[in-house]
């Protein structure tokens, strides 16, 4: 009695999720009531930015580690065109890449756009760590003095899970934006040759899974905000069950 057990490996982070499908599954385990073709568009929506934040959080976690930065970039123009951020966007970076190539070094980013109502249009951007003197002078220099720079490390939890389900929630209001203009585009944007994850699928021979998983040795379970170790439910739209929870080697 089969189900599907994906594994993405991260850094030193392991991601688990346990699923049945129509092709794999316990004779026992039946899905949920699909949804009704009017809320499966909605649902969708919500799988979409679920598989989003998915990837984001994968390449966060093999890329980023303690000490690195995540930036916001801000301007004081309320006025600003969102072609004109994305000019001021790659001049910033093209600024970095020199200096971080004088340092050795090779620049690494993922960048986000936010564009919410009542808020200045910003950059949300995460780097390696770095001069935070020669970061603030490049946004100034691109911006012409005309904008300002916060800085926040990130800490040593070594699953930025938060960080990538925040950075999404922050691309909602450029996507609605873009999506109203008749405009595709990402929810964000990375620097190319960025380490990606390795990505296992098995077909596990059990009747069913841990209903509550163990951490194996010289590792711990990740910790959610509820206090849980694990998450569990449906599927948006087949109504199959699933467990999801994530692995993080122990600190030497």
């Amino acid at each position: 009695m089969p189900y599907v057990h994906r594994t993405v490996v991260c850094g030193d982070t392991i991601e688990h999720r346990k699923m049945y499908s129509s092709r794999v599954h316990s004779k026992e385990v039946k899905p949920r009531k699909r949804a009704f073709a009017g809320e499966t568009s909605l649902r969708q929506e919500r799988i979409n930015e679920r598989v989003a934040e998915e990837h984001l959080r994968w390449l966060i976690n093999c890329n980023y580690h303690y000490g690195d930065f995540h930036l916001v970039l801000h301007y004081w123009c309320k006025t600003i065109t969102l072609e004109q951020v994305e000019r001021d966007r790659a001049a910033f970076f093209r600024e970095l890449r020199k200096a971080y190539a004088k340092e050795g070094k090779r620049l690494k980013y993922i960048a986000v756009i936010e564009t919410k109502h009542m808020t200045n249009v910003h950059h949300h951007i995460l780097l390696p760590r770095f001069d935070a003197q020669i970061i603030a002078a490049a946004w100034t220099k691109v911006t012409n003095g005309a904008g300002s720079i916060s800085f926040q490390m990130l800490d040593n939890r070594k699953n930025h899970a938060k960080l990538a389900s925040y950075l999404i929630k922050e691309s909602r209001s450029t996507m609605r934006r873009c999506r109203e203009q008749g405009i595709r585009r990402r929810r964000y944007t990375c620097s190319a040759g960025m380490a990606k994850p390795e990505i296992r699928y098995q077909v596990t021979k059990a009747e069913t899974w841990r209903k509550e998983p163990k951490a194996r040795r010289g590792m711990h379970l990740y910790r959610f905000d509820d206090g849980s170790e694990y998450k569990s439910g449906w599927h948006e739209v087949s109504g199959w069950p699933w467990q999801e929870y994530y692995e993080i080697k122990d600190t030497a």
